[in-house]
């Protein structure tokens, strides 16, 4: 009989967990963290992203004005300046339970599997999540608060959150500034996800209606940098930024916002195939060639009806896992065809039109993964009688071309 100790189950669970495994889990569901480029590779402090954003002005049909110093101007660049977030996910196995199998490692081996899941899973949802939204971690924001009963003013962010989640609240205008002054503690102990509610242990009382809420960890206190991923709401906001709106990775985006912080389309008084055909002839006047359309699952249902008998339906695969794909279907725009792919992570009433080789995902090694710098993926746990596995990653997203990708408000 084998002893299952924790160098055998380190060695089992290099078997079980491979990177083909961890990307199915982790894709499963997804298709926004599916489709996007990945670079794993991200070292060093920072990576800059350099953007062209005008070409030099040196021309004239006359060669003396061509020529003339005041006329000939330099090509605008900027650098986006990327910085890694940190991102983790902790399963622990008390170690009774691992004496326990000693002699029978495929029945620890069901029971470890299921906590390490869970562990990816939780991060895979919070990045898949995060990858809509912008740096300060917002999950949803308070429309009624009776008690401590919470309505979200947005029904489908209730995806966002767990029983068993600790949350904080801070006033939706200053999410970066903002101390962590209300619901320290309010742990999530129901969840009605048909009606968009969560019911909290407790509710501190600088919590109010309008506020936005957090999970635990994640906000960032006016600390000199987000702790969360930029994800498309960064990238592309809602609101074009000015000169008053502060820098994005280094860069002050007020001076040509459909360039560096990408297209804005008003859909709200159009059908959701209206309103993509529109987004894309306005990122084909930009240069822009979409080539793919992420929305909530209800967006997607009402498209599909509105679609009828003209109806095309396609996959979309995952850009480094040939297995993993997802059902679509087409529309024809000015700026070429494009496939439309539900993803329960977008919230309602936006739609988000992508040029996908203009975005990536950079991170230190894979994304997420099981964590083992010192070369285990199993740990004896420090302060308890237990064994732990540790996931996380390392990562940010960019953009080469912001302007030629479109935000797009639907109607709900």
């Amino acid at each position: 009989m084998t002893e299952l100790n924790l160098t055998t189950f380190d060695a089992a669970l290099k078997v079980h967990y491979t990177d083909q495994r961890i990307k199915n889990l982790v894709y499963r569901n997804n298709p926004l963290l599916a489709a996007m480029p990945k670079y794993e590779f991200f070292g060093g402090k920072n990576l800059p992203i350099p953007i062209q954003t005008g070409v030099p002005q040196g021309r004239s049909a006359t060669f003396t004005d061509a020529n003339n110093a005041l006329v000939q101007t330099p090509g605008n660049y900027e650098d986006f300046v990327l910085k890694r977030t940190r991102n983790y996910s902790v399963a622990t196995i008390d170690n009774e339970t691992l004496e326990a199998s000693v002699g029978r490692a495929n029945a620890f081996m069901e029971a470890a599997a299921s906590e390490i899941d869970g562990a990816l899973r939780s991060l895979t949802q919070d990045l898949a999540g995060n990858m809509y939204r912008n740096e300060f971690g917002i999950r949803g924001e308070i429309a009624t608060l009776v008690g401590t009963v919470v309505t979200l003013t947005n029904p489908s962010d209730i995806v966002r959150f767990e029983l068993g989640m600790t949350l904080v609240s801070v006033p939706a205008g200053t999410p970066a500034a903002a101390t962590t002054g209300g619901g320290v503690g309010c742990t999530i102990i129901e969840v009605n996800r048909d009606l968009g509610t969560l019911t909290l242990s407790v509710v501190a009382g600088a919590t109010a209606v309008g506020d936005v809420l957090i999970q635990l960890g994640d906000a960032q206190n006016g600390g000199p940098e987000p702790l969360k991923m930029a994800g498309l709401e960064g990238w592309l906001p809602a609101v074009a930024p000015t000169a008053l709106t502060p820098p994005f990775f280094s860069v002050a985006r007020g001076a040509d916002p459909s360039r560096l912080a990408g297209q804005r389309y008003d859909g709200t008084a159009e059908t959701i195939e209206e309103a993509i055909i529109g987004a894309g002839a306005l990122l084909f006047r930009e240069g822009g060639r979409p080539d793919l359309v992420f929305m909530n699952p209800l967006s997607y249902s009402e498209l599909i009806k509105s679609l009828g008998s003209k109806v095309v339906y396609d996959v979309v695969r995952s850009s480094d896992v040939a297995e993993v794909f997802f059902d679509s279907v087409k529309v024809y725009t000015p700026s070429g065809q494009v496939s439309v792919v539900a993803d329960p992570n977008c919230p309602t009433g936006v739609a988000y039109l992508l040029q996908m080789d203009t975005w990536k995902m950079y991170s230190l090694g894979m994304c997420p993964k099981i964590l083992m710098t010192d070369g285990l993926r199993f740990l004896r746990t420090q302060d308890a009688d237990a064994v732990t596995v540790r996931c996380g990653y390392y990562s940010q997203i960019g953009s080469t071309a912001p302007g030629w990708n479109a935000r797009i408000a639907l109607a709900t």
